[in-house]
């Protein structure tokens, strides 16, 4: 366990640097004001692909698990002879319906994105940047499914390297080929490179789930309909968090210039890179915690969440230390014109450590069977969210989308932390590490 730590510690770290020099280098590429375009599309694109996913990933992550520990379970007291095998048949058809599912849904939201966006953007592009976003959408959320599926069968690592260190690789590489040899990169070509990127990891993910005895078959149409109704949940889950991530960005390209945009998109990008630790952290036990509530070993839970929050402790302090004290030097590499930005990343860095106090609230909700009550509350505090952007925005420009944006996630990671210890009396926050 240890040692996966230290591997994913290695990949996540690689990953931030990645995931900056995936945001400097559309900056050098585009004018501050279409950097602000492509900022709101791309948060509209993953709010669409999170849809299309339908809370998939999830369900299939959760499931996944508890169905490969039956099987070792099974194979250990020696009632399975099938050496090597890593699943059981009900968890290759779910893998099968869910990727049904996920390309039913995108091939539909792909229609009605290509009818928006012209629309939308209309006399400022083409037509061409809605067939690539369109491509972004349908290989994102290919390439998420796929990635949770690795993760469920405990693959973590290998899943965080494919995702989160190959991915982004091939779109600073090819970014920074198209920057240097052309001097520039339009937006459409910008999406054209990150629909290449999910492609690849998309593909990665494919192979190694194939390899594992997760290959995808054809689904029955029952199977799908089971799959639609049992990950709804995990889809108001899965679409309220990157509303609560991206509504902000929406509502300032709704109501304010491109500029205002381009300055919060980056400051929210940068915090994004600090929650990598305790993103990769929870990626280590979701595999894990599933498998223990079932087996109703709440000593167990509380041992895995207290070591989990002591890794998250420790690798967050000194990347949230450095943002707060240092960020206008993090700004000045994206250009000057990004230097005004510096206000709303403190600001927002000092309000984001709420959810890293928090502790993995919205991951031990959806293992342990509170998805409908998580769902309610992410789902209310997205449009607390959208409220106060509403009012704050017009008068306070993207300050008041940092505002709102505090406010949403101090409400909803303290709301789904009490919820959880009234629930169940599990204490997932930092202070659990007090014995």
């Amino acid at each position: 366990m240890k040692r996966s730590y230290l591997h994913l510690l290695l990949i996540k770290g690689g990953a931030a640097l990645l995931l900056f020099a995936s945001q400097v280098v559309p900056a050098w590429c585009l004018s501050i004001d279409q950097f602000g375009d492509y900022s709101y599309i791309n948060s509209i694109l993953l709010v669409l692909s999170v849809v299309a996913v339908w809370g998939t990933d999830r369900y299939c992550l959760k499931n996944v698990s508890i169905s490969r520990q039956s099987s070792n379970v099974k194979k250990t007291a020696g009632k399975r002879n099938s050496s090597g095998s890593r699943a059981t048949g009900s968890a290759r058809r779910l893998v099968s319906s869910s990727y049904a599912l996920v390309v039913f849904n995108s091939v539909l939201l792909s229609a009605g994105l290509l009818c928006f966006l012209p629309a939308k953007m209309a006399g400022k592009y083409s037509l061409e940047i809605g067939l690539f976003a369109t491509c972004v959408l349908f290989t994102r959320a290919v390439a998420t499914l796929g990635s949770a599926i690795t993760k469920g069968i405990d693959e973590v690592v290998i899943s965080e390297f494919v995702f989160s260190i190959v991915r982004p690789l091939v779109f600073v590489v090819f970014a920074s080929i198209g920057f240097l040899s052309l001097n520039a990169v339009s937006i459409s070509g910008l999406f054209c490179i990150l629909a290449i990127s999910y492609l690849v990891s998309g593909c990665g993910s494919y192979l190694i789930n194939s390899k594992l005895e997760l290959k995808p078959s054809r689904p029955s149409c029952a199977d799908i309909g089971r799959v639609y109704q049992a990950a709804f949940y995990f889809l108001l889950i899965g679409v309220g968090l990157p509303l609560m991530a991206n509504i902000n960005t929406i509502q300032l390209g709704n109501m304010r210039d491109s500029d205002e945009v381009a300055l919060y998109s980056i400051a929210a990008k940068l915090v994004g890179l600090v929650l990598l630790g305790l993103v990769s952290a929870n990626l280590m036990i979701a595999p894990k915690l599933a498998p223990l509530f079932e087996d109703k070993n709440m000593s167990g839970m509380r041992h895995l969440i207290r070591r989990n929050n002591l890794v998250v402790a420790l690798i967050t302090c000194v990347p949230v230390l450095l943002l707060v004290l240092f960020a206008q030097l993090f700004l000045d590499m994206f250009g000057p014109a990004y230097a005004s930005a510096a206000p709303l990343l403190r600001v927002l860095m000092i309000g984001q450590a709420v959810s890293v106090f928090c502790g993995p609230v919205v991951l031990t909700s959806t293992m342990v069977g509170m998805q409908k009550q998580a769902a309610a509350i992410v789902l209310s505090c997205c449009v607390i969210n959208w409220l106060i952007c509403a009012c704050l925005i017009p008068e306070f420009g993207a300050m008041g989308a940092v505002v709102a944006s505090i406010v949403g996630n101090v409400l909803l990671n303290s709301l789904l932390a009490l919820m959880i210890y009234l629930r169940i009396g599990l204490n997932v926050t930092m202070t659990n590490m007090i014995r």
